[in-house]
């Protein structure tokens, strides 16, 4: 068949009635608005996918806990005391200790009472791969039924204080807008229910959720509206329950920009959600997320402190480790240190310095850095009332081939911005400590470096004024391996590693001098620990994930034992707790 191409060409005709437009997804730079509907909010939710449903779907009331656990002893002695130097040395009656957790990762619960998707919602069902194990926070430990079985366990183990999370899609479906009624009335329950068994609240505000609807409307932590839509979020749960927590945690681990956030999914091959700024991931997300957090936390502290004159302290959770030279005597080494430091800590460390960014970062990063106005930096200075730090391990430092000044200058060098190496290997090649997990690479049990971090840390920020140990904790090896309920309970690993840790906190408190205020275990039990899924075991409680059961592992005896022996605080009784109505 041939084709007559010696003719006119065809023309079309506009039908009338339709306006036109050129549409280019790529060119996305406006804000997609929400109405705050069910359909909207169901939507949001299809997003996601299908959600499990877990054996408990409504509130339990506790049932009595047993007069006495089951506990280790009968053949084999607990981890003994690392330093004989502290047998008789104590702690006052006002360090803060106890147990932390995160909302996603145990409350579960994830599509009920009006709760909307979070980014991790998305992460865990359609980042496919995402998770190692293909888990999802859907059910979890399902702390949000169940909570008051959780506090009355911790009430009866004598653990004073409890750190949480709490849920911003749930308060905000949308992130903004309307307040979500059933979460209200959930979390006035959750603090009441904590104060009635004598049990005080350190609550952090953002562990990592954020809501996916601002995501998909602007970016989330990309894009400066973030730090109004958190501001928001944070001003009504803090209005709420400020006189019953007397520590609030605006972020949990601000770093968590660097090594998860410039990871996610945005406007990849896979869809997920729009990127925003041309910011698909990677150093640019990186640093526009760091910069967003620092100033959203700094309008929450200085509202806190100067309108609402809050009850309480306020600063935010950093994650950070020790690092030392791996060869004392190399001018590189020592450099890799300092910029393993700054790159980690100082990051985040304007609070207590001058309010601005250092001069490590802004010559290593140059334009790619935001700048704070003169406002911001007055805002930033100050705002954290003391130093949380979430320290698990420690490090040897080391320079790189060609040197920091050589990579500092390439933004396209692989070690690029912190120009600096690290190592959990000893000059001979040994391990500084005993592993964790497989999964958990990262993650050496290294007692001595926790004492001499928190050293350090003074070193590094002169005017802090003191020191919290927000998390620390450990991952026993190959315990989601484990069939048998009996050998999961004897964590000796993770047993050895609160005993030292502990141990060489108090040291660096009672013999050095470092003025360390508190300290919290992660976890209260097995949770879901993001990338990992569920198979990482981090609880000092046993959790089956199947009929929900806690049961207390030999860590837990350990961990409780040490306090019984040096002190700290002390459940004083039940009290009652009164939220004001809205």
């Amino acid at each position: 068949m041939q084709t007559n191409t010696s003719g006119p060409l065809p023309t079309f005709a506009q039908p009338k009635g339709y306006s036109t437009k050129v549409y280019n997804v790529s060119a996305a730079t406006s804000t997609l608005s929400y109405d705050y509907t069910n359909e909207e909010l169901a939507m949001l939710w299809n997003q996601v996918g299908k959600i499990a449903v877990g054996p408990v779907t409504t509130t339990v009331s506790p049932t009595p806990e047993p007069s006495a656990y089951p506990r280790p002893g009968a053949f084999h002695a607990q981890s003994p005391i690392t330093d004989t130097s502290i047998n008789s040395a104590t702690l006052p009656d006002d360090f803060m200790w106890g147990l932390a957790s995160s909302a996603y990762q145990v409350e579960g619960a994830a599509k009920d009472e009006g709760k909307g998707p979070s980014i991790w919602d998305l992460i865990a069902h359609r980042n496919y791969g995402a998770v190692s194990d293909n888990s999802t926070g859907d059910i979890v430990a399902s702390h949000y039924w169940l909570y008051k079985q959780d506090f009355a366990r911790l009430a009866k183990l004598g653990v004073p204080y409890f750190s949480p999370s709490f849920s911003w899609p749930r308060f905000f479906p949308f992130g903004d807008g309307p307040v979500n009624m059933q979460a209200v009335a959930h979390y006035d329950d959750v603090i009441a229910s904590m104060v009635a068994n004598g049990i005080k609240p350190a609550v952090t505000l953002f562990h990592w959720d954020t809501p996916l609807a601002l995501f998909n409307s602007y970016g989330a932590w990309t894009d400066p509206r973030i730090v109004d839509d958190f501001f928001n979020y944070a001003k009504f749960v803090i209005s709420r329950y400020d006189a019953y927590v007397p520590i609030w945690f605006t972020f949990n681990e601000p770093q968590y920009c660097n090594w998860q956030y410039m990871y996610y999914p945005a406007g990849n091959v896979k869809g997920n959600y729009p990127a925003y700024h041309n910011i698909t991931g990677g150093l640019k997300a990186r640093i526009a997320c760091s910069h967003y957090t620092i100033l959203a936390h700094a309008k929450v502290a200085k509202w806190y402190h100067d309108e609402f004159k809050g009850k309480g302290r306020i600063t935010f959770k950093n994650s950070g480790n020790y690092y030392e030279a791996k060869n004392t005597s190399s001018a590189a080494d020592v450099d890799a240190v300092a910029r393993n430091f700054e790159f980690v800590l100082g990051w985040f460390g304007g609070c207590w310095r001058d309010g601005d960014y250092s001069a490590m970062l802004k010559s290593t990063l140059g334009s790619m850095l935001p700048t704070f106005t003169a406002e911001e930096k007055t805002l930033i200075k100050g705002s954290c009332d003391f130093f949380a730090i979430d320290a698990y391990t420690g490090y040897l430092a080391s320079g790189i081939k060609g040197g920091s000044a050589a990579c500092a200058s390439n933004s396209s060098h692989p070690s690029f911005p912190e120009c600096a190496s690290s190592s959990s290997l000893a000059a001979d090649g040994f391990a500084l400590g005993p592993s964790a997990d497989n999964e958990m690479s990262w993650l050496y049990s290294t007692p001595i470096g926790i004492r001499r971090f928190l050293n350090k840390i003074p070193k590094l920020f002169p005017t802090i004024s003191d020191i919290v140990v927000s998390e620390f904790g450990f991952a026993e090896p190959f315990e989601g391996k484990q069939t048998s309920l009996a050998n999961i309970l004897w964590d000796l690993r993770r047993s050895d590693y609160y005993q030292g840790f502990l141990d060489n906190i108090l040291l660096a408190r009672n013999v050095d001098g470092v003025n360390i205020t508190g300290a919290f275990g992660w976890a209260i039990y097995d949770n879901f620990e993001w990338f990992s899924g569920s198979s990482v075991k981090f609880g000092l409680q046993y959790l089956n994930q199947t009929s929900l059961e806690r049961v207390p592992k030999a860590s837990m005896f350990q961990f409780l034992d040490w306090f019984k022996a040096k002190g700290g605080a002390r459940i004083k009784g039940a009290g009652n707790a009164t939220v004001p109505l809205m």
